[in-house]
């Protein structure tokens, strides 16, 4: 296995840091709360209840339980060894496992797994997300789709984080700590890129656009479904 790059190592480092407080995202008052709902409903809509989910980026668990309260079978798998821990920790369902993976390039399941793939809030994070996509194309079955959350770049709120981005990156190291969590999310949070450059990354992967809605107003919900062969094989990187 090669070893993550050098972003990658940070991310797991910073969500090492918050899986004791990750959770609270997912509470009745939590800023997270209606994801775990509307994600539901969407997956419903595409796959059969029975079928088997993989949550990429599972975190602390809260998505991938649901599904599996809803009746799926589901994966939870995350590079973040502390998140995948807590998961454990707060949810032993039947039919819902757990297991992190440092390189989410080289996927630990066999070809055409999955009936269905979610990833909320992940791609904004990973390095050589097309490549991403292909590998979780791989994993996912004929027909299979996938739901992902990625930044609603025209959204205002978008458009005070690049300042905000801009402004503490100048000052990093006379940061207060209060804002230095705020300052190393902005960071981390590298592909934000436009409604064109996700459907280019996407079509070149080989997934087929189904949705791409601004369901989640600061996020964008896209539906994307498992595409033809040749497509994902010929493609470059963009």
């Amino acid at each position: 296995m090669l070893p993550p790059d050098h972003h990658s190592l940070e991310c797991q480092l910073y969500f090492d840091g918050l899986s004791e407080s990750w959770e609270a995202n997912y509470g009745s008052d939590g800023s997270m709360a209606y994801r775990l709902r509307a994600l539901v409903e969407e997956l419903k809509q595409r796959v059969r209840i029975g079928g088997r989910i993989l949550d990429f980026g599972s975190g602390a668990g809260d998505i991938a339980a649901r599904c599996g309260q809803e009746g799926y079978k589901v994966d939870g798998i995350d590079p973040s060894v502390k998140m995948v821990e807590r998961a454990k920790s707060r949810f032993s369902l039947e039919g819902v496992d757990f297991i992190s993976c440092a390189d989410t390039l080289k996927l630990p399941f066999a070809d055409e797994t999955f009936d269905g793939v979610v990833a909320s809030s992940v791609f904004e994070y990973v390095s050589r997300p097309q490549e991403h996509l292909r590998e979780l194309r791989r994993v996912c079955k004929d027909g299979g789709y996938q739901l992902l959350t990625v930044p609603n770049m025209g959204h205002p709120i978008r458009w005070v984080e690049a300042a905000e981005k801009r402004l503490l990156g100048s000052i990093r190291g006379r940061l207060p700590r209060t804002w230095r969590a705020r300052e190393e999310y902005l960071a981390l949070s590298v592909n934000r890129y436009s409604v064109r450059k996700w459907k280019k990354l996407l079509a070149r992967a080989g997934w087929i656009e189904i949705a791409m809605k601004a369901r989640f107003a600061p996020l964008r919900l896209v539906v994307v479904k498992k595409g033809a062969t040749s497509v994902a094989s010929s493609a470059k990187p963009v």
